[in-house]
């Protein structure tokens, strides 16, 4: 096939404009990175046998293993629901604060959500464990639909952020090639405990005026009280010494992205030892979880056929060349926020996805103006979060639906008053890393 674009060329990066363009428009997100590669295929003159090859190639990329333990994850849910572990921390949790006024509630909620996202590893599994228990509770206490829904969201963001086995975390790693340690260290903690006063104050905020408006919630089934059997209590405790013992060792040896495969494959057979049904059952249900998430994990190698082909056509040495122009040779700290800024709000989809097309377009340049990865990595966060709060998405209609809220207006203006205070955050954490800690 003729090669219709010349490297390097700006023209490299159309596959990734149209692939935005579908994307915001609200296409399926498996079609629009799907077209987009084969696009990019197209002007690069890659056929069939090429595009295949490159397929496979990132079968063993970070794209590929990301998706892989995507599915494990999904996998992973399921056993543990089955296990009844999910309602037994909830539960534990929520008592020992006791939630008698709505300071507490808003604290429960949050922790609670936190707790839960952290464990399971994703953003709607876990708050979709967590609504229905919590949701008597916080209503009880005066919380409003609006204010639950907020917490839960923006808990659930910063659990993704720092879990310790999400998918997001082992993208972040897989991408920045950081260990756990400096990626929590130099960024994830102190991004999310920016995040997570600013979500407070916050709540506080919207219980406030949402409260005063007459919102509240309305007739909530009080689910009978929950007793949780040995076995329950047995597969919890042997969950979460598997976890943090597994977490250790990761510590210890200075793991990366790929053992969390191993751990995530290990923690599932130490739950399904206590579920009472056959092993080979359980094994089938995870096989299950795995598949829900089949679609995500195409689109992910999909994704990878697109930066590839960029990269063939030096697109994103040509965009280097271009930003390097527009900030000069010493605004490292403009860099920082103009590549979160485009990661924010130009660059729609999984998280892994935009991170590494914030990687591939930026850090290049960011490297040559001796930006080092450990404050470059806060980029690549607020890249992926700040998207998150800023449009309406699936993520905030799901949680629309955990919390029974339809007030998307005040959740929209909280998610910009959040990102412009987060999108501040980033060059002034940058300086103090570059500054401080170097």
């Amino acid at each position: 096939m003729p090669v219709l674009v010349t490297a390097p060329s700006l023209l490299a990066l159309i596959p990734m404009v149209l692939f935005l363009i579908l994307t915001l428009r609200g296409k399926n997100y498996t079609l629009s990175v799907g077209v987009a590669a084969i696009l990019g295929c197209i002007l690069m003159g890659q056929g069939p046998k090429e595009f295949a090859g490159i397929l496979v190639d990132n079968l063993g990329g970070t794209l590929g293993q990301v998706g892989l333990i995507i599915m494990f994850g999904s996998g992973l849910g399921v056993v543990m629901d089955a296990a009844g572990i999910n309602q037994v921390i909830v539960n534990f949790v929520v008592k020992k604060i006791g939630v008698d006024s709505e300071k507490k509630g808003i604290f429960a909620c949050y922790l609670v959500s936190l707790i839960m996202v952290c464990l399971i590893g994703t953003l709607n599994g876990g708050n979709a464990v967590v609504a229905p228990i919590i949701l008597p509770i916080v209503a009880a206490a005066g919380l409003t639909p609006t204010t639950v829904c907020f917490l839960m969201f923006n808990a659930g963001l910063v659990g993704v952020t720092i879990g310790p086995f999400c998918s997001a975390v082992a993208a972040a790693l897989g991408v920045s090639g950081l260990s756990y340690q400096d990626y929590m260290l130099y960024s994830a903690l102190p991004y999310s405990i920016a995040w997570t006063i600013v979500c407070l104050i916050l709540s506080f905020y919207i219980q406030k005026k949402t409260k005063a408006a007459g919102e509240k919630y309305d007739e909530i089934e009080i689910p009978a009280e929950f007793h949780a059997t040995a076995r329950q209590k047995n597969a919890c405790i042997a969950f979460l010494v598997t976890f943090i013992g597994c977490l250790i060792f990761g510590l210890m040896t200075g793991s990366n992205m790929k053992y969390v495969m191993f751990v995530i494959l290990l923690l599932s057979i130490v739950v399904g030892l206590f579920i009472d049904q056959k092993f080979e059952k359980t094994i089938k249900m995870f096989g299950q979880g795995m598949g829900k998430m089949g679609g995500m994990f195409l689109s992910f190698l999909l994704t990878g056929v697109m930066i590839d082909t960029i990269t063939l056509g030096g697109g994103w040495e040509a965009l280097s060349e271009l930003i390097l122009h527009l900030v000069g040779s010493n605004g490292k700290y403009m860099l920082m926020v103009i590549a979160s800024f485009v990661g924010g709000f130009g660059v729609e989809g999984a998280v892994v996805t935009q991170m590494q097309i914030i990687q591939s377009a930026f850090w290049d340049i960011a490297s040559s103006m001796g930006i080092p990865m450990t404050a470059w990595s806060i980029v690549l966060i607020a890249a992926v979060r700040i998207t998150s709060i800023v449009y309406p998405s699936a993520n905030y209609a799901a949680h629309l639906g955990f919390a029974r809220s339809n007030n998307m207006k005040t959740l929209l203006i909280a998610g910009w008053i959040t990102s412009v205070i987060m999108m501040i955050f980033v060059p002034v954490w940058g300086f103090v890393i570059m500054n401080v800690f170097a």
